[in-house]
């Protein structure tokens, strides 16, 4: 049996009582703050006074000393009146800022001419600005006369195949470009030369190379590699943007010189992309019928115009 006995009156609190006692801190709290905003505004406010307390001395100060300075200015101008039998000026102790009347038209001559010295406008101003023709002048400290740029130079060497692309390569410029066919030249050869193909005063040239076709008749993998290593060496020591021209296929020398080609065009592929040097692949266009001699070495009258056209449009592209 269970017995509820009733709970002590002095523990129960009635719900109004309590949002009363809650209002009532509520107010004190609000009452703290705004003795604290009070307290905060007061401060400004001395602030504020003793700040412009501060500043006017320090203004009446600056007013004093503009004041002397104009009255100093006054002093020094002196006025000088006329006189029949003798006049006498007396220059003022301060600097006098002198301007020229003029100054328009040497404004106008300096800048069609680009200077900025007004003794060259002076001397430029006979010409008259009506009419003028436009003039481009160099930056300051240059010349005046314009110099021609110079075109890049190009260089392209190789085996007896170039017999017959000279016209085709060196007719947009003759005095720039040079074709130097080495018959029977193989990959040592081309690097013994090269010193006498590239001048010291070129500045940046393009290098084209074909050369292996002979090389890989004889010599294995291996070996071929070893020329073209040490011809890379030697383009180096030369500031020029070279690019390698793909070894032609060739007829009736065999599966083993054939698969050797392939060898070498694989491999010069990997090393110029490895060595930053540029690679032009030919391709398939030279195993076409009609293309290659009877020796299945050179090219023939056709071949030798596909040959030509491509290695002109490779330099036209490089040059541009």
């Amino acid at each position: 049996m269970f017995v509820f006995l009733p709970q002590d009156r002095n523990d129960f609190v009635c719900t109004k009582c309590k949002l009363v006692s809650m209002l009532e801190e509520k107010g004190r709290g609000l009452e703290k703050r705004v003795s604290t905003l009070r307290c905060i505004r007061e401060n400004e406010d001395f602030l504020d006074r003793r700040q412009e307390m501060l500043l006017r001395p320090q203004c009446s100060e600056d007013s004093e000393q503009a004041q002397k300075g104009q009255k100093d200015c006054e002093e020094v101008w002196q006025h000088v009146t006329s006189r029949r039998r003798k006049r006498s000026v007396h220059a003022p102790a301060m600097e006098i800022q002198v301007s020229n009347r003029f100054h328009v038209l040497s404004t106008s001559t300096n800048a069609e001419s680009g200077l900025d010295d007004p003794s060259e406008g002076r001397e430029q101003k006979e010409t008259p600005p009506i009419g003028r023709q436009k003039m481009h002048c160099p930056r300051d400290g240059g010349s005046t006369t314009t110099t021609p740029k110079r075109r890049r130079r190009v260089v392209v060497v190789g085996d007896s195949l170039l017999t017959g692309t000279e016209s085709s390569i060196c007719r947009p410029d003759w005095e720039n470009r040079e074709v130097c066919c080495l018959p029977r030249a193989r990959i040592h050869d081309v690097t013994e030369r090269l010193p006498r193909l590239i001048k010291p005063s070129d500045r940046y040239p393009f290098l084209l190379l074909h050369v292996g076709t002979n090389d890989t008749a004889k010599n294995d993998l291996e070996r071929i590699t070893a020329d073209y290593v040490a011809l890379g060496r030697r383009i180096k020591e030369f500031e020029a943007q070279v690019v390698f021209s793909s070894i032609l296929p060739v007829q009736g020398k065999g599966q083993g010189r054939d698969r050797r080609i392939v060898e070498v065009n694989e491999w010069l592929r990997r090393w110029c992309r490895r060595e930053g040097f540029g690679f032009f692949d030919h391709g398939m266009v030279f195993q076409e019928e009609g293309v290659l001699g009877r020796d299945g070495l050179h090219l023939t009258k056709k071949g030798k115009s596909i040959f030509a056209s491509r290695l002109a449009n490779l330099v036209r592209r490089a040059l541009n």
